[in-house]
């Protein structure tokens, strides 16, 4: 199943592979965010937005010291993933039905953001499912939200985009690495310093 990329799309129904490519992330772009998120044994990562589970799947079996866990609020969606983990007999992954920005993000010691919230910008031929309607201010909202959320992260905290989150890393975390992958680019951030009361913000809308 996590042989390739068309091997993993057979997994899925006919309706989701069709559009795997555009939502879920290449097996070998989540093998190397993995090992950049998961240097330490123990560490515990949260890819908001995990559709099908591609990503924690993939990423759980090429680092099995770290859990790897997929917040997703399509419910038919974390269901699969469920499916595709039992499959595959992963223990070291798990998925959450649930809105990423009413978890507690204190508990996670890394996070992946493949452009969770990429499908309020798109039309309807390109949307995964019915679900997500085309919300330009909603996603401001939400990418606001994820900011201000990776800001008040403690010292350490690591971060992986792929085709980024909608927005640059917020203030305190420095881009220590860059990687082409696919038609994108990998970018880690890591958060190097706390930000002073008063410090200026930076506007990114």
């Amino acid at each position: 199943m996590l042989s390739s990329d068309e091997a993993f799309e057979q997994q899925l129904p006919q309706d989701l592979q069709i559009r795997a490519s555009v939502h879920f992330t290449p097996i070998d772009v989540a093998r190397r965010a993995a090992s950049l998120l998961a240097t330490d044994a123990g560490m515990s990562i949260l890819d908001i937005g995990a559709g099908a589970g591609k990503f924690c799947l993939a990423a759980a079996a090429q680092v099995p010291t770290a859990t790897f866990v997929g917040v997703e609020w399509r419910g038919r969606l974390v269901r699969l993933a469920k499916r595709l983990a039992d499959r595959l007999e992963l223990s070291n992954v798990e998925f959450i039905h649930a809105d990423a920005l009413e978890l507690d993000w204190s508990k996670y010691d890394a996070f992946y953001l493949f452009n969770p919230f990429g499908e309020q910008l798109m039309d309807n031929e390109l949307v995964l499912d019915r679900t997500i309607a085309l919300e330009p201010e909603k996603f401001v909202v939400h990418v606001a939200a994820v900011r201000h959320r990776l800001s008040i992260a403690r010292v350490g905290t690591r971060v992986a985009t792929y085709h980024g989150y909608g927005a640059p890393a917020p203030l305190g975390y420095d881009l220590v690495r860059r990687e082409r992958a696919g038609s994108d680019a990998i970018e880690l951030w890591v958060k190097t310093r706390l930000i002073q009361a008063g410090e200026a913000t930076e506007s990114f809308a």
